[in-house]
């Protein structure tokens, strides 16, 4: 419980105010009686009635009232949580491949699920933590790209994270009208976001000055390969590079090539999915200072994850209590025993004069 030294002084000094004007009040009122008798010898051998004896009742209610409401006065915060806030931290632009390709199965954890469902789940660890290696990335600015034939931005650089996870449970697979794999314009376009980061922090510079990028850096997750047309990944790559933007490159491929299916005629094997080229992405990373990794499997997906955020690390947190007020409690108190008091004294406890 918090409590304000210089309130908790004036508090006192009201309080004691008070029970020594009571204790005057008490004092003065037994030497000055309203009526005088020549002997009350017999009054005091009857004794008072119950109400007349309880009558204190009244003068504690009273004391206490005010003691609540002096409490109250004092504004007592109890400590809810301590949170992290961000001083410094790095600017990652993740990029999802959301091509028709990502319907295909992947499995995690013994689940098979669509590849775009595993990366989601994956993404969501990696920004927020797992209860295992992952620690979630509190501190970075994080915006999120989708690609297929053309580039969505579907959240922008931002330190609030759980809004981010939401906007990438909204990415759906491309219908065939939209389908294709532009690897080069997401890395340009992700670089431009990188870029404005800095514009972006200038203005919010009055407010949140104290913050500032320490890196940037894109991660880009396909199972595909460029397609026809658009920017050239490697002149994406160079502009990176020339901004001081690092592309780390990630990618998914099966397991196997064949599969095998039942048939009236017995068991045959059939060509599944296509053999993936990862030389350019290879290239990509290099060419950037990133790094190049593939997987075909969740688990794979998470370990290569957990390595990305071994390396871009965030060194600051600074900590602080949120506190919730506590006055309302006590005021309702001291407020509800006065009304009690003032209830009993004109009914229960009324005194004729």
């Amino acid at each position: 419980m918090k409590i304000d030294p210089g309130l908790l002084a004036v508090s006192g000094g009201i309080f004691l105010l008070y029970f020594a004007v009571f204790l005057w009040q008490k004092r003065s009122g037994k030497q000055n009686a309203a009526l005088q008798f020549s002997n009350v010898e017999h009054l005091k051998a009857a004794g008072g009635s119950w109400r007349a004896n309880s009558r204190w009742i009244l003068n504690l209610l009273r004391t206490l009232a005010i003691l609540f409401l002096l409490i109250g006065f004092l504004r007592p915060q109890k400590g809810l949580e301590t949170i992290r806030t961000a001083r410094e931290g790095i600017a990652i632009q993740m990029v999802i491949d959301r091509s028709s390709s990502m319907k295909e199965a992947l499995s995690l954890q013994g689940e098979e699920l669509d590849r775009l469902e595993v990366v989601k789940r994956v993404f969501k660890a990696f920004i927020q933590g797992d209860d295992k290696t992952l620690a979630g990335r509190p501190t970075d600015m994080i915006g999120l790209t989708s690609f297929a034939g053309f580039i969505e931005e579907n959240a922008p650089l931002t330190l609030d994270h759980e809004t981010l996870v939401n906007f990438a449970r909204t990415i759906r697979t491309a219908s065939r009208i939209e389908d294709g794999t532009m690897i080069g314009d997401a890395i340009y376009f992700a670089t431009l976001r990188l870029i404005s980061v800095d514009e972006l922090l200038r203005k919010a510079g009055e407010k949140e000055n104290d913050y500032r990028i320490k890196s940037k850096i894109i991660i880009i997750l396909t199972d595909g390969q460029q397609t026809r047309g658009g920017m050239h990944p490697l002149e994406a790559a160079s502009f990176s590079r020339d901004n001081n933007i690092k592309v780390h490159t990630i990618a998914i491929t099966s397991d196997s090539r064949y599969n095998s299916r039942d048939s009236i005629f017995g068991q045959f094997f059939s060509l599944s999915g296509r053999q993936l080229d990862t030389t350019l992405l290879e290239k990509v990373a290099a060419l950037t200072g990133g790094t190049f990794a593939r997987a075909s499997s969740g688990e794979e997906l998470l370990k290569i994850y957990q390595k990305i955020d071994e390396m871009e690390k965030s060194k600051f947190e600074e900590h602080f209590t949120t506190y919730r007020e506590q006055f309302p409690l006590f005021v309702t108190i001291g407020l509800s025993l006065l009304l009690l008091e003032l209830f009993l004294s004109l009914t229960l406890f009324r005194k004729i004069p």
